[in-house]
């Protein structure tokens, strides 16, 4: 698992030219090192593993793209161009009461309540082919997220909209071919 917390961030307040949408800052990972030594085994899936991401913002549409650190709101959502998948957030829009309100307290071990409502989320996606295409050429990857905000999205407050604790990318092999 690769933290990210110093990412690069792309300042980017722009419409979506097809949607009227708002687009927030794109954030990018540092490079990401992968270990794979193509000789010894073959995986059937790859997971790009999101943790950690802020949800006190606005809702969005992240847009993720692999080794395109120029991906921006008009970038084609095909494989040529890095597109790897999207995933989607709904987002808090901020906070409306009292101080204190949405600080996010820690809860003892056995408590069955749900979790605060601005508890960081995790998201995973599938990225099988993204991935195959990157590591026929590199072992880096640079991850890079575009959200795409609704029309209706206050943008005002919100200069970073993805904001990410770590990435990871899992890739799973198949174990009945391996064992024949």
């Amino acid at each position: 698992m690769t933290k990210v917390s110093k990412s690069t961030k792309k300042k980017n307040k722009k419409s979506d030219s097809l949607s009227g949408r708002k687009v927030g800052n794109i954030f990018s990972s540092p490079p990401l090192k992968l270990n794979w030594i193509k000789e010894e085994t073959e995986f059937y899936r790859a997971d790009i593993e999101f943790f950690g991401i802020d949800i006190s913002g606005p809702s969005y549409e992240g847009r993720v793209f692999l080794n395109n650190p120029k991906a921006d709101e008009n970038t084609g959502l095909n494989l040529e161009n890095g597109y790897a998948g999207s995933y989607y957030i709904f987002g808090h829009g901020g906070c409306y009461g009292d101080v204190g309100h949405c600080d996010i307290k820690p809860r003892r071990t056995f408590d069955s309540r749900t979790e605060h409502d601005l508890t960081p989320a995790y998201k995973s996606m599938i990225a099988t082919e993204a991935i195959k295409k990157i590591i026929k050429n590199t072992k880096e990857i640079v991850i890079s997220v575009v959200p795409i905000t609704a029309r209706s999205a206050r943008m005002g407050d919100a200069k970073d909209i993805v904001h990410i604790n770590s990435i990871r990318i899992s890739c799973y092999e198949n174990y009945s071919k391996l064992n024949k």
